[in-house]
């Protein structure tokens, strides 16, 4: 990978960190309507979120290049198999704000997102969505977004 785009896939991955560490409160309150379970389980996937990044961006180049395809993370594209028909499909996980289903954009919070983030290639999850559950392999893992985010 360039050196220019890796270091400006760090700084986005830095971004992130600080985004979590300064607007967490702006950002349940405002994606976040029940306090009960779902709280739980959003908190529990950001704060797994946020030791993730802080172990790759402890890693020198080379290894944090390799990361980035081990890893779904916001910004990666996740390539996945559905094991039932064989169909493949790539999805983006993003930010609520930056979700786009028509572009398979989904934001982390949907509960395929949920489901995708921190996962990686070879992995056999259960999809589960609003039209069933759907086992899917995880064929493929590649950081493609460098876009902003914000709280809306």
């Amino acid at each position: 990978m360039n050196p220019s785009i890796l270091q400006g896939t760090r700084k986005h991955l830095i971004h992130q960190l600080v985004f979590f560490d300064e607007q967490y409160s702006l950002f349940f309150d405002q994606y976040v309507r029940d306090y009960g379970r779902e709280k739980q389980m959003v908190d529990d996937c950001i704060q797994r979120y946020k030791q993730t990044l802080e172990q790759l961006l402890a890693k020198d180049d080379s290894a944090l290049y390799e990361s980035l395809k081990a890893v779904a993370l916001l910004g990666s594209s996740v390539r996945v198999l559905f094991e039932e028909d064989g169909f493949e499909e790539s999805f983006t996980v993003v930010f609520p704000t930056d979700s786009d289903p028509d572009h398979n954009r989904i934001s982390f919070l949907s509960p395929i997102g949920r489901q995708l983030l921190l996962t990686a290639p070879h992995n056999r999850i259960v999809l589960e969505s609003p039209v069933g559950r759907q086992q899917v392999l995880v064929r493929e893992i590649s950081f493609t977004y460098m876009g902003g985010f914000s709280v809306q």
